[in-house]
């Protein structure tokens, strides 16, 4: 069970990775004092962790009210990652990343900016999203191993927290 859950921080950490997420959010931040940096971080870091739960928790069950297995999520899911692991290989994803955030910055206001491109797609992405769904099963024996294999969120979350927190600080340096 330990190495199933190394696995799925792995594989979590993969797909979020907060170390991108420090100079996009650098950039974003750009101008904003302190109080409003800290707000866009938490709030960020929030929304990012009830979307990752609610697709952990009713992932499953949307899948199949769509009438799409689990197996065959599984599969796209696992291809999906691979294509993630190949942009990263190729530098292509962070350069993606910076295109969105500048997007956003260009086209929305700086009050929405923890909502998008934060929460939505940079921490709380496709990938992200996919691997939460692939992190659960059908039934646990206990609460105890749900909650083991639900431990992998709320610490991507928090490391990403801790990266924007970071990004703040070298920021205002």
């Amino acid at each position: 069970m330990f190495d199933q859950v190394i696995e799925s921080v792995i594989l979590l950490f993969v797909a979020v990775d907060p170390i991108a997420l420090i100079p996009i959010f650098a950039s974003l931040t750009q101008g904003l004092n302190r109080q409003d940096t800290e707000k866009v971080y938490i709030h960020a870091s929030l929304v990012a962790f009830g979307i990752l739960s609610a697709f952990w928790l009713f992932g499953a069950s949307l899948l199949g009210v769509m009438g799409i297995s689990m197996s065959s999520f599984k599969i796209i899911g696992g291809l999906f990652l691979i294509a993630i692991a190949f942009q990263m290989v190729f530098e292509q994803r962070q350069e993606r990343r910076q295109n969105t955030a500048d997007t956003a910055v260009d086209d929305e206001t700086i009050k929405s900016i923890a909502i998008f491109p934060l929460s939505i797609p940079l921490i709380a992405g496709p990938g992200a999203m996919a691997t939460c769904l692939l992190l659960t099963k059908d039934s646990y024996d206990s609460l105890a191993e749900a909650f083991v294999f639900y431990l992998p969120i709320p610490l991507i979350v928090f490391l990403a927290f801790i990266a924007m927190w970071l990004s703040s600080k070298l920021a205002s340096k």
